[in-house]
């Protein structure tokens, strides 16, 4: 009778902890999911952000090939003026 009453408290025992094993174990898969989608949506703001950089890059090339021009257009006529 003593050997089947430690047998069950064992059991128990052993259930408790595969339970809580158990719950570990889905609380990291959720962890692991979630940290997924924050990688996902990371790369996806990192595209983003390279994407409105190029677009800011091209802005300023034009906006300096247009103060070139002006520049050049102004002193043409600074000359213009002192003739």
């Amino acid at each position: 009778m003593n050997k089947i009453l430690e047998k069950v408290i064992l059991d128990k025992d052993h259930q408790s902890i595969i339970k809580k094993m158990d719950d570990t174990i889905k609380a990291k898969d959720k962890e692991i999911l979630e940290m997924k989608n924050i990688e996902t949506q990371h790369q996806r703001m990192n595209g983003l952000l390279h994407e409105e950089i190029a677009k800011l890059n091209k802005e300023i090339f034009n906006l300096k090939k247009e103060n070139a021009i002006f520049k050049e257009n102004l002193q043409a006529e600074l000359l213009r003026v002192k003739k």
